[in-house]
């Protein structure tokens, strides 16, 4: 087991900062347009990112060697493909091209999360 950290009080320890910071970033996602794609998008893609942290959690909880800072690295990683669902802007954005008379892809722009 890794020693703990000297710590002032009310100061968090940078390793466990750093990985509720990458917690914070892997659930924090743009809202989904109003669609039933976008929202069911926005539901597998939040799922998955819940899942991700379950396991980070379960890994440094239940294993004295895991490395939060590995932890907190991966779920960045695993975290940083673009989501696959248009947000209400894009929708919206969408929407009045239509009603201008252009045409756009039909398929959902990456949303950045």
């Amino acid at each position: 087991m890794t020693e703990p950290t000297q710590t002032t009080e009310g100061e968090i320890p940078a390793p466990i900062r750093d990985l509720l910071v990458a917690i914070r970033q892997a659930v924090t996602l743009p809202g989904p347009a109003g669609t039933l794609e976008d929202l069911s998008r926005h539901q597998s893609v939040a799922a998955e990112r819940m899942h991700l942290v379950q396991l980070a959690i379960h890994d440094v909880l239940g294993d004295d060697s895991t490395d939060m800072h590995w932890e907190a690295e991966y779920l960045r990683k695993k975290s940083a493909a673009p989501v696959r669902y248009r947000t209400p802007e894009q929708w919206l954005a969408e929407l009045k091209r239509t009603a201008a008379g252009e045409t756009g892809s039909q398929d959902a722009p990456d949303a950045t999360a």
